[in-house]
This record gives C-alpha cells, structure tokens and sequence, in this order.
C-alpha cells in the first residue's frame, strides 16, 4: 500500500469547508496561528514542566516520586499544547519558533523528525487506514482495525489495553523511534525525505541529552531505585495519557475504518475521509480544551492541522452546521466518559468479532 491515494481531481467539500473558515478569520481579523492565549498557555506550561522537574532534586523520599508524577503530566501538556501546535506550524506565524517548539518532542524523549513522518505525513492523510497509519498498527497486541487479524488473547483486549497504555511511551521513545530510523518507514511507507546530517545528529545528542536529563542527572542526587522508580512513574502518567487522548480521536465505535480498494484508491475525498475517521469530544468541556491542546477537537484539526487549537471552539459550529449541510456530520461524544465508553465498546467488538458490521455494538448516543 505504499502507493494508497485519494480520488483525483476537486475536492467539493474541503474547498467549501476552507473558504467558510478562510471568511472566518477574515471577518474577526484573526491570524489562524496561535495568539496570546496560546502563547500565555505555553508559559504556564513550561513552568509546571520547570517546577516539576527542579522538584525532583529538592523534595525529599516519597514527595520525589510525586513530583515524577507531576512531570509526567506537565510533559503530556508540553505535547498537547506547545510541541503539537509547533509541529504543525500553528504555534506562531513565525517558521523559526515553531521549529523551536516543534523541538520540545526531542525534549518530550522522541523525534522533531519521526513524529513529521508518523503524523504529519501519515496519520494526517490517511488516518485509520490499515498498513498507512502507524497510529492504528499495536504490532498486534490489540485490534484497533476490523481489517487486522483477530487473534484469542484480542478477546480480553479491553481490560488488559489499559495497563499497557502506561508504558506507551517507554516503548514509543526506546522502540519505535529507533525502529523508524533504522527502516527510514513509517509502517509500510518509505520517509518522504532522507534524514540529513543535522537529522541524524539531532536524533542521537537529543537522545543522549534525554537520558543525562532524566537518568544521570537525577542519579546524582537519589539511589538508583529512586531514578528506576521515579522514571517508570513519570512515563506511565505521560504514556497513559498520550495514550488515552488520542485514542478517543480515532479508535471509538464512531469512527470508521475505510479500506482501499485492488488499486489502492481510498473512495471519498480527503475531507470526508477526516470526518468519518476523526471523532471529537467534550467539546462543551472548557478544562479538557485548555489542559488537551484542543484535541478534543479532532475532526477541525484534522481538517485544519495550521489552524492553531485556540481558534477551534468558535469554528466547530460553523464547520459542523456547513457540514450538515453539504449531507455530512462531525461525530462527536458529548463528554469524556462518553468517549472513553466508545473507545472501550470498539476495542470490546474488536476482539470479539471479526468484522465491526458483525457485532451488535451499544448505540454510542445511549453512554
């Protein structure tokens, strides 16, 4: 499937869709860049991740390992909100600060890099098709997709899935990012683009700086078993929730997972494949839209990725009702709760059934 494409030709719906948000921005005299929200937001967040981390050293036994806790999840607001706008070059309307940003992921233990390859590139255009979107491949320890082989232990999936979240990340940073770079492919497409000198450079001194940071660094003032203890708690509260955020974006019993066909074309236009693959969430919730970067609004981020999470709580009416009009819906749970039903009902069918048409799921309005 490394040659999978969308229908030639025009693009009805996106162009719509995009002259609607385009006289949007126009008529409030908005950039579509991240404004003084965001940019007040990323200093708050930069100094939970600064305190966090600086308490590591000074507070004392148990308190330590607290503060590990904190820095985990000061690192996922680090990735919702400052490393994700800056990657998509919405952080600011300067190229050179959103690099900066962008850059945070190196801190975060990944790749500047691999996460333009695995996110930008795939997930972003094919999102939850089979063998494109790496997002959706768990090399299988769980079936996220109907169109991936069901195995007997899938059948238990959506208990044991959970405790697997939390060392998302530890597999993330020290498996698969040294797995893409040896292949140069994200699943079963090649890099767009070699690495360059500076791209392999980058790869290894952020690597190394990471362990110095979290590792030696840390070792020099606590036992061993504190490091190990406090390293391991810091990524189980990141990896669950890097996990568990983008999860109930894609896979939930509202969204679908298109198949290509023998020619590996996808059947509908780039945008309607966004809204039936792409689910937002709480979207009324106003604490989840700050803490989570806007990615409860996955289906306008989808559509916009350069259009900053800031803007996508005044544009969600209006892309939802243009939408309805032109015969299409944004899916959407109504809370958190809801959505982590959803996520929780589709991974309970995927192992169960072979296909999602042969389940007899709950009616996702009832949770």
């Amino acid at each position: 499937m490394s040659n999978i494409h969308f229908p030639s030709g025009q693009r009805p719906v996106y162009q719509q869709l995009s002259a609607l948000t385009n006289g949007y921005f126009k008529a409030v005299g908005l950039n579509k860049t991240g404004d003084r929200r965001l940019h007040n937001k990323a200093l708050v967040i930069l100094a939970m991740y600064a305190f966090s981390y600086s308490a590591l050293y000074w507070l004392p036994g148990n308190w330590a390992m607290a503060a590990w806790l904190l820095h985990g999840v000061a690192t996922a607001l680090v990735g919702f909100n400052i490393m994700h706008d800056g990657a998509h070059d919405s952080f600011s309307s300067s190229r050179k600060l959103n690099r900066l940003m962008a850059l945070t992921f190196n801190l975060i233990g990944s790749n500047r890099f691999y996460w333009a390859q695995k996110h930008n590139r795939n997930h972003h255009a094919f999102t939850n098709v089979d063998e494109a979107d790496e997002d959706i491949d768990a090399l299988g320890l769980f079936r996220m997709s109907p169109h991936q082989q069901r195995r007997p232990f899938h059948r238990f999936q959506h208990i044991y899935v959970w405790f697997l979240y939390l060392i998302t990340t530890l597999f993330w940073f020290f498996a698969l990012d040294f797995k893409a770079y040896k292949s140069q492919k994200i699943a079963k497409r090649a890099y767009s683009q070699p690495m360059s000198f500076g791209d392999h450079a980058e790869f290894w001194i952020s690597k190394g700086a990471y362990l110095c940071i979290y590792l030696v660094l840390p070792a020099m003032v606590m036992t061993t078993e504190q490091v190990i203890w406090g390293f391991l708690i810091m990524h189980a509260a990141l990896g669950f929730l890097f996990a568990v955020v983008f999860q109930l974006a894609h896979v939930v019993d509202k969204a679908e997972f298109p198949r290509p066909d023998e020619n590996d074309a996808l059947q509908d236009e780039w945008a309607v494949h966004q809204m039936r693959t792409t689910v937002d969430f709480a979207t009324n919730n106003r604490f989840l839209t700050w803490a989570l970067g806007g990615l409860n609004f996955q289906a306008e981020h989808h559509l916009f990725p350069r259009i900053s999470h800031v803007h996508y709580p005044a544009l969600h009416p209006l892309i939802e009702e243009r939408a309805k009009e032109l015969g299409y819906e944004l899916r959407s749970y109504p809370t958190l709760w809801a959505a982590l039903a959803g996520h929780y009902r589709h991974l309970r069918d995927m192992g169960r059934h072979d296909s999602k048409e042969a389940s007899s799921q709950t009616d996702p309005q009832t949770c």
